[in-house]
Formats: C-alpha cells, sequence, structure tokens
C-alpha cells in the first residue's frame, strides 16, 4: 500500500467520519484492480487511465494512489489543476496533462512538476522549450494529432512536419503521439493507418516518436486494431459501462462505486394526497415517504423525477415526484427504514447500478459520472475495509 495510504486515518476512524455524512460515495478499490486486469488481459499493452473529471467522480487521488499499486505508470489528465492535485499529494506517476497552457507561469509550473504536455502548435512548443531552458531541464511532450475526429491537434497530414519541427527544440524529449478516434469503423481504420504513417516517416527521419495511443474504452471493447502501444480507457476502469452494448464482448466489469444516504424524514400521506412540485406525485393508497437529502445539485440526475430506483435494504423502491435540487422522495411502504438509516441512490448492481439510472435518466454514463457532485465525501475501501477518505470540513467530526 502507497505512502498516500499510510497517511489516511484508520478504518474505525473513517467509519465513525460516516456516522456523520448525509450521503456519500463508497469506492471499492478492488474493483478498479479487476478492471485494470480486464483491460490489460485485452490489450496486452499498456495501460494509460484516463483519470479526468475528478476521475470520472471518483476522485482522482485516491483511485490514482491505487492504481500505482497496480502497476501503473502513466495518467492522464484533462486539466493542469488535476496534474498539481496529484503531485501535491506525493504521487510521482507519470503525468500527461492536455490542457492547453496561456501564462508563463503555467508553463514554468508544467517544468518544475515534471509534467508530459500535450503539444500540436508551434507556439506553445516553443514557450515550453524556453521555459525548459531557463529551469535547464528536459520535458517530455505527447504529440495530439487530429487524424479525422476534427477537435484538436496538428492536422494529420501537416504531422509530418510538426513533429520534425518540434524534435528540433533541444529540451523538448517527444515521448509519444496520440489521437483520438471518431467512433465510425470506417474512419476509424483510417485514423489509425494515419498514426501507423506518422511514425513511419518520422522513423525515416531518425525521429523516435515513442508511444502511439489511439484507444480509449470504446475501441478497448470493440476494435482490437487500434490497440497500438498503449490504450487510454478512462470510465470502463471504474466499473461503468459507456454503453449498453458494451456488455457481451469479453471485458467482465465490477462496477466500483456505492451512492449510499440516510433517510432524513419518514411519514405517512393518505389516498389523493400530493407530493413535490406540480403535484408529480397524487397516491392510490396510504404510502409511508422516505425524504433524502440528495438531488440534482449532489448529481442525482432530475431525469429520475417519477421514474428513479433507489435500494431500500433489499428491495427496490420508485422515487415518488420531482427530483429537487436538495431532495428526492422515496417509497417506503412495507419497510421499517426510520430516519438516519442508509438507502442507496445507486447500487453496484440490480436495477439501479450506474448504467440503469443513467438509462433511466436518459443520459450517458459518462454525464452520470462527471456530475457527482466533489463536495460530497468519498470512501474508499479494499476488501471491504475503509483504507482513505475525502470530506469536505464538518462542523463537528
Amino acid at each position: 500500500m502507497s505512502a498516500y495510504f499510510d497517511s489516511q486515518p484508520a478504518a474505525d476512524v473513517i467509519t465513525r467520519m460516516t456516522e456523520g455524512f448525509q450521503s456519500w460515495f463508497e469506492i471499492d478499490l478492488d474493483a478498479i484492480g479487476h478492471n485494470i486486469d480486464q483491460a490489460r488481459e485485452r490489450t496486452g499493452g499498456e495501460i494509460v487511465p484516463c483519470v479526468k473529471s475528478n476521475a470520472y467522480g471518483h476522485g482522482v487521488v485516491p483511485v490514482v494512489a491505487y492504481m500505482m499499486g497496480k502497476g501503473i505508470k502513466r495518467v492522464l489528465v484533462a486539466k493542469l489543476h488535476e496534474a498539481l492535485q496529484l503531485r501535491e499529494a506525493g504521487l510521482d506517476v507519470g503525468i500527461i496533462s492536455i490542457d492547453p497552457l496561456f501564462s508563463d507561469a503555467q508553463y514554468s509550473t508544467v517544468v518544475e512538476q515534471e509534467i508530459t504536455q500535450t503539444i500540436y502548435q508551434s507556439e506553445p512548443a516553443r514557450k515550453l522549450n524556453e521555459a525548459a531552458e531557463k529551469l535547464e531541464k528536459t520535458i517530455g511532450i505527447w504529440i495530439k494529432i487530429d487524424t479525422g475526429l476534427g477537435r484538436v491537434g496538428v492536422r494529420w497530414n501537416e504531422a509530418d512536419d510538426f513533429i520534425e519541427e518540434v524534435s528540433k527544440l533541444k529540451n523538448l524529449r517527444i515521448e509519444g503521439i496520440f489521437s483520438t478516434m471518431s467512433e465510425n469503423d470506417e474512419l476509424d481504420r483510417k485514423q489509425v493507418q494515419r498514426m501507423l504513417d506518422a511514425e513511419v516517416t518520422a522513423n525515416a527521419k531518425g525521429i523516435d516518436v515513442g508511444t502511439k495511443s489511439i484507444a480509449s474504452s470504446n475501441s478497448l471493447f470493440h476494435n482490437d486494431y487500434t490497440y497500438l502501444d498503449a490504450t487510454r480507457p478512462g470510465l470502463m476502469l471504474l466499473g461503468f459501462y459507456p454503453e449498453d452494448g458494451d456488455k457481451g464482448h469479453g471485458i467482465v466489469l465490477r462496477q466500483s462505486l456505492c451512492w449510499k444516504a440516510r433517510v432524513e424524514h419518514v411519514k405517512f400521506i393518505e389516498t389523493g394526497e400530493s407530493l413535490t412540485y406540480s403535484r408529480r406525485f397524487v397516491a392510490e393508497r396510504r404510502t409511508r415517504v422516505g425524504t433524502v437529502h440528495v438531488g440534482y445539485y449532489d448529481g442525482f440526475p432530475r431525469g429520475l423525477t417519477q421514474k428513479g430506483k433507489v435500494r431500500v435494504g433489499d428491495e427496490i423502491k420508485p422515487v415518488l415526484g420531482t427530483v429537487s435540487v436538495n431532495h428526492f422522495l422515496v417509497d417506503l411502504t412495507g419497510t421499517d427504514v426510520q430516519i438516519g438509516d442508509i438507502v442507496e441512490p445507486i447500487s453496484r448492481t440490480g436495477e439501479n447500478d450506474a448504467l440503469s439510472v443513467a438509462n433511466t435518466a436518459g443520459i450517458m454514463t459518462y454525464s452520470l459520472g462527471n456530475a457527482l457532485n466533489m463536495l460530497t465525501p468519498r470512501v474508499y475501501t479494499m476488501k471491504g475495509v475503509p483504507v482513505a477518505v475525502t470530506r469536505p470540513k464538518l462542523v463537528a467530526e
């Protein structure tokens, strides 16, 4: 276990902390380890996890600290502040950042913190080289090639000249070239070939482009011709299937996240009484109702209004009425649940697992993960034992 986990509170202390949590996300790190193993078995190459957006809501620092223990050498982030979070936590993992840089201070920070910067334009390459020269360092870069998606990157038919140009900057070290798939099979195959062609041309000029990478989660499930030297799976490593169609392709994921929340209020309403805005729920019978202090501010999708399902003990119970900013209501009829008892807005398996919740709400699992509020506490477990916690400072603990 890494020094990061050694610095965390003891398991019994973390357990006592949860007694004051209105809701929290519980992350099973062993499930992430299982998913990494699945990805490795499928590709046979390096796995460079994409841990952007706070590791898709799962918490970037504890997740990466665990991944390092699983042999992960490099991760990719979308924002410079994510890279700095990892460095501030003392994690010496290789970090590839795709965040654009706009200030001299940012260029210097990237060099000082030994962050591998994405480069695809001449001016940023020059500025990064100057910053590295001033600090008497050589800094690694990954060159982004736009092979067809059309978002960012040096255009594929201009990549040869650009790679040659950058290779002449003495304080930059090309460590990789990468691209992003369009997820259209005809174009995808052309994109992969354009990456391979770029390497061949560079090699003919005596330039080593390092790691070639183009495959993310979708390609890892469906297109083995995209694997190249390294793949960049993201959400799937956390155990969320991006889409229903990703199941049944030889990769069995284990969802790492479970959302737990305490019941705030319990009451009965009579036949004909209504609940929530616009009388969206009208009782057809005497109903026992629980209020949970979780809403779409916390990441419980508003699209679950009148449709959501919540695990209550061994049962699945419906959401009643509107999901509001800070609350939702759940049918507790037939249960003995009391104030302070725990229900699960998202479970690891069953009718309210992440994919089912996203489908019911009419959103992608990517959107579900990205919307999980960063201020909600997260508890991390190994073999069922709490090993880490992240949370805002509470008034009393």
